[in-house]
């Protein structure tokens, strides 16, 4: 499943597109999910390649109103309207490995010049919005900014909370058997002792 909703630990797991796709997130699902956990702080385990703009934005609209402390966990990658939901909460933890991508709203469309022209109205303005949306996280220049979304910008996550996208980097690494390892430093000393008793025992 694409959204796993976790109450025992107040966590949700979102991982796929945004939207009405086939294992994607939709708004309303989304909004169901967080309204399950009433208001408790919640974790958002995130790994998205982004999807519709409408629905993000529904989704970041539903972080900001939500009365509980809200941490976003990027595991592998936050892009495109991903990114913008990112930036609703209170605190955003990314993985060692994981990448933040912006950049400017893009579609698929069909008809006239006029058709055209209005799409391209609507476009601007969608990305005047995430803007702001970014510059309210970050505290960044809104110009540079949006040349970071012009060029499609991929960020690695020490450069993510550099920006200020991101306040925590998650280090990525094999966790070691810490009483293994003292087993082995110890070994040794350990052996002579137990030799030392066995002797005396004997």
């Amino acid at each position: 499943m694409a959204l796993v909703n976790k109450l025992d630990s107040n966590s949700i797991d979102m991982r796929g597109p945004i939207g009405e796709f086939e294992g994607g997130i939709d708004a309303q699902s989304f909004h169901d999910a967080l309204a399950e956990h009433g208001g408790a702080d919640v974790t958002l385990m995130l790994d998205s390649p982004g999807g519709v703009v409408s629905d993000g934005l529904s989704i970041y609209n539903a972080l900001m109103q939500y009365s509980g402390k809200v941490t976003v966990h990027i595991d592998t990658m936050a892009a495109s309207i991903a990114s913008v939901i990112a930036c609703a909460a209170d605190h955003v933890i990314i993985n060692s490995n994981a990448q933040f991508m912006i950049h400017k709203a893009w579609t698929v469309a069909m008809g006239n010049s006029t058709d055209f022209r209005g799409l391209i109205e609507q476009l601007d303005s969608l990305d005047g919005m995430i803007a702001d949306v970014y510059v309210e996280r970050t505290g960044a220049d809104k110009d540079d900014l949006m040349q970071m979304m012009e060029k499609e910008t991929y960020l690695s996550a020490k450069d993510a909370v550099k920006i200020g996208f991101a306040d925590e980097v998650r280090e990525i690494k094999k966790e070691r058997n810490s009483e293994k390892t003292k087993a082995f430093a110890m070994a040794p000393c350990v052996i002579a002792a137990r030799a030392k008793a066995i002797n005396l025992k004997m």
